[in-house]
Formats: C-alpha cells, structure tokens, sequence
C-alpha cells in the first residue's frame, strides 16, 4: 500500500512581516531588450484565393513581430478654422449685410438666400470672382414689390418673372410683399471683362502706389527702382518686399502688344488674402514629402507646365529644393522669405539665372488662380515655381500652352529627346524607341509620355470648351486628362513572352481608372507570376492604390501621342560658356584633355522663341573632333538621340541640340566645335559641359577660337590644327548649389577645387 502524501500547508508569515520591495534589476538587465511575441491568430476559414494567402502571410507576419497594422498616411488639407462664422454659417467674404434666415443656394455655399424679419428676400454674393445670375419665377396671385437692381414684368399666364444679378460680395434685394409659390433657377457666371477692372483695379492700383511711395523713400523714380535697391529698402525697414521688375499688374498677366492669347484679369493678393491669419505663421515653401499628386493646374493652359513639374518630383536628389536655395545662405533666405522675398534659379537660354520674386500671385479668396498646390495652399512652391517661368518668360500668357519637355530641360539643365519623331515608327512596330526608353530607366531619366490636345485649346486656354467632347470622354474613363504629362516610372521587357509594359503614373487618379491589359485586377497578374515578380521587385502589388498603372506598349502607343526623356544625372557638375555666331563662325569652342575615360552632356542653346515673335530658330548642331594621327577627324555629331550621336551632318531647328560624349585620354586634344547653318547669321548662343566630375579633376577646358577658313565650316570630316585655333576668353558659369558662379577667362577654373587642394595655380 503506498505511503500517504501529506497536504501542503499554507506559508504562515510571522506576525509584523512586511513584504520587501522586489530587488532593483541591474543597469546591465535595464538595458536587455526581451523579445515580447504577440501572435495573432489566423483565420478559421480556409483559404480561397491568392489574395487570402496573401492576408494569411501578412497576419502571420505581423503576429511574428508584434507590428499592428497602421492605414497609410494620407496628405490631407490643415484644419482651416472658418474666416467668418453667422448663425452658423461659413463666408469666405464678409457675409450678408442683413441680418435673417440664411440659406445656401449651392451645396458649397458661393450664394445664399437672407430673408429679413420683415419677409424681404435678399441674395448674397460670396465670391469675388463670378456674378450670380437669378431668376425667379412668381405665382399670378403673389403681390410684390422687387429690388431697385431687379428686372420684373408680368408674364403672359400672369406670373411674375424676376431677374437679378448678384455682383461679388454684393448683398441685393429681390422682393418683398406677398409670395403666392415660386420657380427659380441661379447660375454662377464667371465676371465680364469690364467688371473686373473695376473689382479688381482697386487691388493692383493699391500695390502700384506702394510701389510709388517705396521709390519717394529710396529716393529714385519709380522707372529707376531696381530689385536689389527694393529688397535692401524692405529688409531695412521690414516692409513687404514687391517685385518690380516683374509687377504685380495686368501687364505681368497679359502684355498686348507682344502675346497672344488673353487670359481673364484678376487681382494679385498676397498669402494673407486667402489663409486665415491663424495659419499665415505656417506659410512654407515646403512641408513633409513632396508628392505628384500635390500639383494641380490652373484656369490657364499650364498643363504641360504642371505635367514638368509633376514629373520633376520624382527626381532622384533634391532637384527641387535646390530650385530654391537662396544665392547666398539658409540664413539670409530665411530673413527675406519672412519679407515675401523668394529665389527661384532656372535654365534660362542654356545660362543659370536666379530669379527674385515676391509673394504676390494672380488669386482670389479661394487660393492662387493658376498652378497651385493641390492639398495645401500654404505650401507656395508650386505657384511660384509656375510664377518664375512666367517671369522669366515675361508674363503668364506667354506660358499659356507648351511641351513639358521645355520647362523640365530649364529646371534641371539637362538635355531631352524627342519620341515624336520615331512615334510612327514604333507604331508600325520597330522596337527601337521602346528599347531606348528601356535603357533610359535603367539610367534613372525621368521620361514623360503625353496625351493629345482636343483641338480646342486656344492656346492652351483650359476654358475653352473641348472641341472633341468624344475624345475627352475617352480619356476620362481611362482616368487620363487630355494634353497632359504622365511620368514613365518603370520599363520590363519579358522576351519569352514578347511582352513591353511601362509603369505609368497618374498624379490627377488612383491608377485603377485603366482597364485595359495589365489593369490592376487582371487576372494575367496572376496567370505570370514571373511578370508580378519582375515588375514588383522591390514590393508592394498591382492592386496599390498608388497612383500608377501598368500598360502594354503596343496600348501606350495607341492612348499617347508622344513624349520624351530628359537625361538627369545626379551628382554631375554643370559648366557653361557664352558665345556668338559672327557670320555663322562661333567665337567660342571648347579645346579638352583628359586623364581618364570622362562622360559628359555637351549642349548648344540659342535664344527661345517664345519671347520674341521677331524671333526664329536657326539650324544648330554640335561636331566633337578628336586627335588622330595629324589632323583632328571627326568622331561624333548631334542628332535626335542624345544618348547616341553619330557622324552625320544633320543640323537641327529646335532651341537646344546635345550629345552624350566620353572623352578618352589617348585621343586628347577633343574640340567641341558649335555649328550654325546659315553662315550669314549673326546671333549669341550658350555651350554647356555637363560631366561626371569637377573640371581641373582630370579634365581640362580651354577655350578657342576657330578660323573662318578652316574646314570644319566647309563640311569637311578633318583638319588640321595649326594656324586654325587661337585662344580666347570667354564668359563662362560654374553651377553650384546656390549662386552660379559668373567668370571670364581662357579656361574653366573651378575653385572648388581648392579644399582639395588640387587646383592648378
């Protein structure tokens, strides 16, 4: 018989006992980390499809290291508080000038219905850039009295008819008396020529007599101002700076002796007129991420504007930001910005120019006119980034319609090939182009496919009403805008399955607006797992809602009607050099010697045609000659692709010509000779060296002057360098990440240089 267990007793304490306090863990222990799983359990119910494999795996994952799903941050407009608040109503203006029963005629307010104590109607204006045209029908028996402003007669069924229109922050008296039942109708319509400047007027005269009274205090006429002697008044007595080279007037919207097309007038404000002042404080140029989707396009044809700019945030590097790095200091820029002072440097003519602007922009109370950022309009990079384009340009209808491919090569320097010209062909099935653009992504290019214009763009005008409704309401179910710019983020190409796809994005959709092959839910993502693979490499899926879409070249080449690539590099360094066609003969050449294998972007810029109707493009080209033997051949010549230039004489009417050129120790000296076609052409032009390192790093520029008789200038493939080069000084810029450095010399001399104590005395 086993042995009896005893029961456990309770631990009795002695009387008094205090239980000590836990032993504090060691400094050693306090700084362990202890691994805590947390695991979540899965679903009971099997698994059907991929997509609930997929769930499965992720909330197994996510179970293995305790991480609770989180939606993803969405950019979300601040919280304004309201201008003005009545009765529980929101103004953006100054609300009725009654007091009663109000009552929104439109689901976002713009006008509303007052009726007084007393049974009058009155209607209230809250835009300050529409007339709001009302109209009323009244029953027989109703017994009125109308407004002074309003039309009235007795209708033939003995009703009354009423008409009145409501100008902008007006508050106008339709009726009183008796009502006996009612029809009405109202319609916001955008204000006529002549009442604008009258609402409007009054705006711009005020800061023209600012500016008036700035020029008394500095002591100038007003025509004699000048932009340095205006922000040193203003920084000296803290006053808003106002820019008067490029004014806040309706000559900066629309200069009538020089452009074309006529955009509607409207006010210039500053910030302060459409951000309540609790929220003026957190005016920025920029704030978290920049993002396509964050631009949007205005009332003007800056589509392919907006379409550069959307595709420039998806830059590497900080392209962007270095836009605006202010000439001199952080510092300084800090203190002029607080003024209304911003620095915008662009490309302008092939030469880097900064650009001062103030903060005064074409708006209304509802935010800037034209580009603007499109979920936050105290974020001023968009609008003055478009109001520097238009400044350089001379006034914003002068950039009333374009290509993207122009303003992204004046943002970022660099040069751009054309699809236009191999578009047919690729239509017709030649792989060429879409192998090219394959090569493109690989090197980090940012490429633009664009969309058709419907023929009824005035002059880029976006008022204009479409003249193909059909072809518009095709690209809308596509989730596509006509005559805009969508950046090719992704090329593949499956050679087992003869498949081309592009990852296109849509800054202005979700990207599950195409339904075509290789839409988001189609079911070849699942029938290739190879093609998913490939395409998501680096993660997520095809059903993100990321703003992109997959399309098949073949369908890109139906939906698009072109495009181009503007071949961006990050770090390169970016040299340029003035010159002149005297009688076709350039005064300015580039003599260069190198130590290694050096690649560079050679470019040629003549002055834009957009500024000057007078103005024509010449026939450029660009011919790289290179040592061989004893004479100097030709190696190299520009033509539509930049990335491949060959050896043939093709001179090129269009603004900017380039090639891409790697220049080899062992056939030193290289002449970098420009090309003009007419030989009786007298007129300046700019060369710019873009290349992989500092020059004086291995590399050597000299500038020369070629002899009218050498024959180059006849076309000839060779020659020979004695007596046919001198030296010469030439005007030349070194772009640095804040003020481009202005030299003039006989060679490029950068002093950068000097810290690392390489440069040649």
């Amino acid at each position: 018989m086993p042995a009896a267990t005893a029961e456990p007793q309770p631990f009795e304490f002695p009387p008094g006992y205090v239980m000590p306090l836990p032993t504090r863990p060691s400094k050693m222990d306090e700084d362990t980390l202890h691994p805590v799983r947390v695991p979540t359990p899965l679903p009971d119910l099997l698994p059907r499809s991929m997509k609930d494999i997929q769930k499965m795996r992720n909330l197994q994952s996510d179970g293995d290291t305790a991480k609770k799903y989180v939606p993803p941050r969405r950019d979300l407009p601040p919280p304004y508080k309201d201008r003005t608040k009545r009765m529980g109503h929101t103004y953006q203006l100054n609300g009725p000038s009654v007091e009663g029963d109000v009552t929104p005629v439109f689901e976002n307010g713009l006008l509303f219905k007052v009726v007084t104590p007393d049974g009058s109607w009155y209607y209230y204006n809250d835009t300050d850039k529409y007339e709001m045209h009302v109209k009323f029908t009244f029953g027989a028996k109703s017994d009125l009295q109308p407004g002074e402003k309003v039309d009235m007669y007795v209708m033939s069924t003995s009703e009354l008819s009423a008409s009145l229109v409501v100008f902008p922050g007006e508050t106008t008296k339709l009726v009183a008396g008796k009502i006996n039942g009612f029809k009405c109708s109202a319609k916001a319509v955008p204000l006529n020529d002549d009442k604008r400047d009258i609402l409007y007027g009054e705006v711009n005269d005020r800061i023209a007599d600012d500016l008036m009274v700035m020029a008394q205090a500095i002591g100038v006429r007003e025509d004699d101002l000048t932009e340095e002697k205006v922000l040193a008044y203003c920084e000296e007595n803290e006053k808003p700076y106002i820019d008067c080279d490029f004014r806040p007037c309706d000559y900066s919207l629309y200069r009538a002796d020089v452009d074309t097309y006529l955009p509607r007038f409207i006010p210039w404000h500053r910030p302060s007129t459409w951000i309540p002042e609790e929220q003026l404080k957190e005016v920025r140029l920029f704030r978290r991420d920049i993002l396509p989707s964050q631009v949007t396009h205005g009332s003007i044809g800056d589509t392919y504007l907006v379409s550069a700019i959307a595709a420039l945030t998806d830059a590497s590097g900080d392209r962007l930001h270095d836009l605006f790095r202010h000439p001199v200091s952080a510092a300084n820029g800090k203190i002029e910005r607080a003024l209304g002072a911003y620095w915008v440097t662009i490309n302008f003519n092939g030469w880097w120019l900064p650009v001062l602007l103030d903060d005064f922009l074409p708006a209304t109370r509802d935010g800037p006119e034209f580009a603007r950022c499109a979920v936050d309009i105290r974020r001023m990079w968009v609008a003055l980034l478009e109001k520097t384009y238009a400044k350089v340009h001379g006034s914003y209808a002068n950039i009333a319609s374009g290509d993207p491919l122009e303003p992204l090569s004046e943002f970022t320097g660099f040069p751009v090939t054309r699809y236009e010209s191999f578009w047919e062909d690729a239509q017709g099935g030649d792989d060429m182009l879409f192998q090219e653009m394959l090569s493109y992504n690989r090197m980090g290019h940012l490429q633009v496919l664009c969309t058709p214009s419907d023929g009824g763009e005035a002059f880029g005008n976006a008022n204009v009403v479409s003249a193909n409704p059909e072809l518009e309401a095709t690209y809308e179910k596509m989730g596509l805008l006509l005559h805009h710019g969508y950046a090719v983020l992704q090329t593949e190409y499956f050679e087992d399955l003869d498949l081309r796809l592009l990852r296109v994005r849509n800054p202005w959709g979700n990207g599950s607006e195409w339904t075509g092959a290789w839409s988001k839910d189609d079911k070849r993502w699942s029938k290739y797992p190879s093609v998913r693979n490939a395409c998501y490499r680096h993660g997520g899926s095809p059903t993100d809602a990321d703003r992109t879409f997959w399309v098949e070249w073949s369908d890109a080449l139906k939906i698009f009607s072109g495009g181009g690539c503007c071949h961006l590099r990050t770090p390169w360094f970016d040299y340029r050099a003035r010159g002149e066609f005297a009688q076709g003969i350039p005064t300015v050449s580039f003599e260069v010697n190198v130590s290694a294998p050096t690649e560079a972007y050679i470019t040629l810029s003549q002055e834009d045609e957009r500024d000057d109707p007078s103005l024509e493009y010449h026939a450029l080209l660009l011919s790289v000659f290179r040592h061989s033997g004893k004479k100097e051949k030709l190696d190299a010549t520009s033509n539509s692709l930049v990335e491949k230039p060959d050896r043939q004489l093709k001179f090129n009417f269009s603004r900017d010509v380039a090639m891409k050129y790697t220049f080899l120790p062992e056939h030193s000296p290289y002449f970098v000779i420009p090309r003009i076609h007419d030989p009786s052409v007298t007129k300046p032009y700019v060369m710019g060296l873009l290349c992989d390192t500092y020059v004086g790093n291995g590399i050597k520029v000299e500038f020369k002057r070629v002899d009218r008789n050498c024959r180059v200038f006849a076309n000839m493939p060779s020659f020979a360098q004695a007596g046919m080069m001198e030296d010469t000084a030439a005007e030349y810029q070194i772009r640095t990440p804040r003020q481009p450095i202005e030299c003039i010399g006989e060679e490029i001399v950068d002093e950068r240089l000097r810290e690392f104590g390489i440069l040649e005395e």
